[in-house]
């Protein structure tokens, strides 16, 4: 029993360590890793890729569920844009984002200069998305000395947007507070336990 006890009390104080000591962006890598299961490929142009996008929370918490075309509410969102094609990680990609219905090529409310991305990983950071409607977020790639659309990411703000659309599983953040919470449950119950045997 001082085993089980031991080891739960250990689990609790581990994942309120994780939680508390690490970055806010390192905490939205362990999301992003969570809902990096290919369940948000996009294959809208020359090149495929997968996208996630996290509302930006309130405080210091974590962003803990990622959202893939359709994003519930207005406001500040954080997004990422991982390259599955080893090709378009060698090419210097631009990218935008624009909302439609502000003219013909919408009105951009984002634009991030060509550059390479060898790790095929882009981060948005966040992107102030303050009214409903429809976006798109735009990599392009230059060609014949213009600017070509390579992979096109249509975005719906509201519009019953929600956590199922990227899948219904839990998250890396998910699971590791439900085994904090089991952990620390664990540890009482045993202490309860013991010290009611003892009188």
């Amino acid at each position: 029993m001082n085993k089980v006890s031991g080891w739960a009390g250990r689990l609790s104080w581990a994942v309120l360590i994780m939680l508390v000591t690490l970055p806010a962006h390192a905490q939205l890598m362990l999301a992003h890793e969570g809902h990096h299961a290919g369940d948000c490929v996009i294959k809208g142009g020359v090149f495929s890729v997968n996208f996630s996008a996290y509302e930006k929370p309130k405080g210091d918490i974590p962003p803990m569920h990622a959202f893939c075309q359709q994003i519930p509410a207005a406001g500040i969102i954080l997004m990422s844009v991982d390259l599955n094609d080893p090709e378009s990680r060698k090419i210097p990609l631009a990218v935008r984002v624009v909302m439609e219905g502000h003219g013909p090529d919408g009105h951009e409310i984002l634009s991030l200069p060509p550059k390479v991305y060898p790790s095929g990983s882009i981060s948005l950071g966040e992107v102030n998305m303050a009214d409903l409607g429809k976006y798109t977020v735009l990599l392009e790639a230059e060609e014949a000395g213009a600017m070509k659309v390579v992979a096109r990411i249509p975005l719906t703000v509201g519009e019953g947007g929600g956590h199922g659309s990227h899948g219904s599983g839990p998250g890396v953040m998910e699971i590791a507070l439900l085994l904090g919470a089991a952990g620390v449950g664990v540890f009482f119950w045993l202490r309860r336990r013991k010290a009611g045997a003892a009188t």
